[in-house]
């Protein structure tokens, strides 16, 4: 049995959670008293979408051994995926009830509400950051908790030291130099004759939309607004076009790298990669007249998409450069996102992203939709309905209630996207502006205002 859970372990570890819940499955019946197993088939099964089996193995588990602070740390993890914030705050706080140097659990724990200045957790999370025996991870993990809860209650310049100290403590390392060449490449290879020449070769279908931009500029929150409607279904941040710029290599003759492998395949390897993403988007709603794929980062891939689906819509969010990168610096990603870590390379990434959109606004064939946070915070309901109309569907009340939508949210905006629309995020930057010096210097020339 411990050789399967090992395997279970590592296949978990490796995002590799459908192979994990097939392997233990056989075994789940001669296990049900095993609470560790039940624990890693819980994690299993609600890293493939199934939460409340999830949540009832790990229930199970805590049942049978309600002493050990990991269960109650992931059943809250869960909770909050589904919406039921109160449950995940209850389990967070048993985890550090009996474990309470548990540098995760505060990380996790922090982002599940809005804290009051009142809260012991502040005065917790001063004596934990404070310990010499932490670890760059442990640091890191307390950094970004105490950072978002000393921002809660308003004291910035505390926040910001606690941002700082987590921020440095994750070891992240970006090439910017590397990521402009990346972009020239894309640059040079998806002309504006190529894009048309091409677009024959994909799939007509109008299924997909797509919501690119920087993370942290709203995204999941348009993806909430949309799905809420009853034709439309969000599917979150799919890695499947990457996935594809990944293999497409392969099929090209002679063998050459992407972005200039594009010129090297066979016409019918476009169609053939459109039809197995469109199979892909079937998995997750059989009927929806339209499925988003909400991965940010694919605003580097708009001209293959271009030429993959040339009827497909594009939804591009914008938000204050400072508030963007702010956000960013503010998100313990967990993995990708190495820019984010540092406001220097934050700032000369968001320049990168931004020459890369003004090229697609020159080349593609339809301009995407240009969504703006601050617009759409400001006028909900004008916004909401030209987001619906312009993927096709005819509008529907009912998006603007997404708050109710319950639907599992797993992006870092989960408890937001839950609370009616407000402007707590707009201008954010001003609160910080005195410690930006190194964003505004690697920001400058950018298009966009900074003040």
């Amino acid at each position: 049995m411990s050789n399967v859970i090992a395997e279970a372990v590592k296949l978990l570890q490796a995002n590799q959670a459908i192979k994990a819940e097939a392997l233990m499955r056989p075994y789940y019946p001669a296990n049900v008293n095993n609470s560790q197993f039940l624990h890693l088939y819980a994690l299993a099964n609600s890293h493939s979408g199934e939460h409340s089996l999830g949540i009832d193995l790990l229930n199970k588990a805590i049942s049978l051994k309600p002493d050990i602070a990991e269960y109650h740390h992931n059943i809250a993890a869960i909770y909050r995926l589904v919406g039921e914030f109160n449950l995940s705050e209850e389990h967070y706080l048993t985890a550090l009830k009996l474990k309470p140097d548990y540098a995760e659990a505060y990380f996790n724990y922090s982002a599940t509400r809005k804290f009051e200045a009142d809260d012991p957790i502040l005065a917790e999370l001063e004596q934990q950051t404070a310990r010499a025996d932490l670890t760059d991870e442990d640091r890191c993990f307390l950094g970004f908790a105490a950072g978002k809860i000393f921002n809660d209650v308003k004291e910035y310049d505390k926040a910001f030291s606690f941002y700082q100290m987590g921020n440095r403590f994750k070891g992240a390392s970006f090439d910017i130099d590397r990521f402009r060449k990346d972009i020239d490449r894309i640059i040079s290879v998806f002309t504006f004759e190529r894009i048309r020449k091409m677009a024959t070769l994909g799939h007509q279908s109008k299924v997909p939309v797509f919501i690119v931009g920087m993370p942290r500029t709203g995204t999941t929150l348009v993806e909430q607004i949309l799905s809420s409607h009853p034709e439309i279904h969000g599917a979150g941040e799919l890695p499947d076009i990457s996935s594809i710029t990944g293999t497409m290599p392969q099929h090209a003759s002679p063998q050459t790298k992407y972005p200039e492998c594009i010129a090297c395949l066979p016409d019918k390897a476009f169609a053939g990669f459109a039809d197995a993403y469109l199979r892909r988007l079937r998995t997750f709603d059989q009927s929806a007249a339209r499925i988003i794929d909400k991965m940010p980062g694919n605003f580097m891939h708009l001209g293959l998409l271009a030429i993959m689906f040339p009827q497909a819509k594009v939804i591009h969010c914008r938000r204050h450069p400072l508030d963007t990168c702010l956000s960013c610096y503010f998100q313990r990603f967990r993995r990708g996102h190495e820019y984010s870590f540092n406001l220097s390379h934050l700032g000369l990434y968001f320049r990168e992203y931004e020459r890369l959109i003004q090229h697609w606004l020159e080349v593609l064939p339809t301009t995407p939709f240009e969504l703006n946070y601050s617009g759409l915070v400001n006028e909900q309901e004008d916004v909401s309905r030209k987001l619906v109309s312009w993927t096709g569907m005819p509008w529907h009340d009912v998006c603007l209630s997404f708050h109710d939508n319950s639907r599992p949210v797993t992006t870092a905006s989960n408890w937001q996207v839950r609370r009616p629309m407000n402007k707590s995020g707009l201008d954010r930057w001003k609160n910080y502006d005195q410690h930006l010096a190194p964003l505004r210097e690697a920001l400058a020339g950018t298009a966009q205002s900074l003040n």
